[in-house]
């Protein structure tokens, strides 16, 4: 029992620092390059356990292992005020160019992909690529009308290759009523059938009547890594695509909080140390794509107020970017709760 506790804790320290530490980081490597006094770099939260500086810049190692931070001159409070600069000062923040300024708040979610590619890359390197295979077919379906059938492997479809069940299904979604041409794997021969996914019950997109699973196979180096690549780009995508339908209402709004995420990596955890890579990476990207929602506190926000300075050719008065954040607080802090009353209901706390 409390091997399994140490276990998960370590686990969600693990995670929870990854992409943490790579947003923060890629912050503050661009602000360095942009010439931003950073007055600290911090791994963890809470209480210091240990500290050094280097050259202008604290780095710091804290008791809580649950994130990150980069305090840059300009838009945080320095550790020592005599080391204060106003706004004015050529190595604060609010002085740059937006160009720079911009750039330095992308690095974050940049950082993100390129950590899940790495971490995508390892997973398929070590144990071999996704691919979607067949597991049931419904009968009287469209997969069963055009000779689809249990045990295939899906390769393409209508020319776009498939890596995962996420890529069959969503390109399935997107499409009913319109003819689209699988190619698949059968006993070691690769052949073509043509399926016309059909409305689903609620009307918004397509399905094909099959059950799907997935299975890992062994690729080379090279091959495998390029699938890094490939993975993060598709999920990337899919992330996009359901975001945006549940911002339009065509699907129902399904979040995981701090609760839900702490159950998945506990879950993972238990399947071994390549699994949590693997989560490691997906979170990489959901952290990379939700940070750029353009929404005040996040990324997206602040590049959105930099475009605004920018069209104006003045920036925001200090009143003006209080309310954006308070607006973004309020939104941001919704988010949060649903999320979280979600994962309570998932756990089956509520509701009986």
């Amino acid at each position: 029992m409390l091997g399994s506790a140490l276990l998960m804790i370590i686990a969600f320290a693990f995670v929870f620092l990854t992409f943490a530490f790579s947003h923060e980081f890629g912050h503050f490597i661009v602000g360095k390059a942009a010439g931003v006094r950073v007055y600290e770099f911090s791994l963890g939260f809470g209480p210091g356990i240990y500290r050094f500086k280097r050259g202008e810049t604290v780095y710091s190692l804290r008791l809580l292992p649950v994130g990150a931070f980069v305090k840059f001159a300009g838009l945080d409070e320095p550790i020592d005020p005599d080391d204060d600069v106003d706004d004015e000062d050529p190595r604060s923040f609010r002085s740059k160019p937006i160009y720079l300024r911009v750039l330095t708040i992308l690095a974050g979610p940049f950082m993100n992909f390129v950590v899940a590619f790495i971490l995508f890359a390892i997973v398929f390197v070590s144990v071999g690529v996704p691919s979607a295979v067949i597991g049931e077919v419904y009968h009287d379906t469209p997969a069963s009308r055009a000779g689809i059938m249990e045990g295939d492997r899906i390769i393409s479809i209508s020319g776009t290759r498939t890596l995962s069940i996420a890529d069959v299904k969503e390109k399935i979604w997107q499409h009913p009523g319109e003819q689209l041409t699988f190619v698949i794997e059968r006993d070691g021969e690769i052949i073509e059938r043509r399926v016309t996914p059909e409305r689903d019950d609620t009307g918004h997109g397509g399905v094909i009547g099959v059950l799907l699973s997935e299975i890992w196979t062994r690729r080379g180096v090279l091959e495998s890594v390029s699938y890094g690549v490939t993975f993060t780009k598709t999920i990337s995508k899919s992330l996009i695509t359901t975001i945006w339908r549940m911002i339009t209402g065509k699907m129902k709004p399904d979040v995981a909080g701090p609760i839900g995420i702490v159950q998945a990596v506990g879950q993972t955890a238990k399947l071994g140390f390549i699994n949590v890579l693997y989560l490691a990476g997906l979170l990489n990207v959901n952290l990379g794509l939700l940070n750029l929602l353009p929404i005040p506190v996040l990324d997206g926000g602040w590049i959105v107020l930099l475009l605004l300075e920018a069209i104006r050719r003045k920036p925001l008065s200090v009143e003006q970017e209080a309310f954006a954040r308070m607006v973004g607080l309020a939104i941001l802090g919704f988010i949060i709760v649903y999320a979280t009353f979600s994962d309570i209901t998932r756990l089956g706390v509520l509701g009986g």
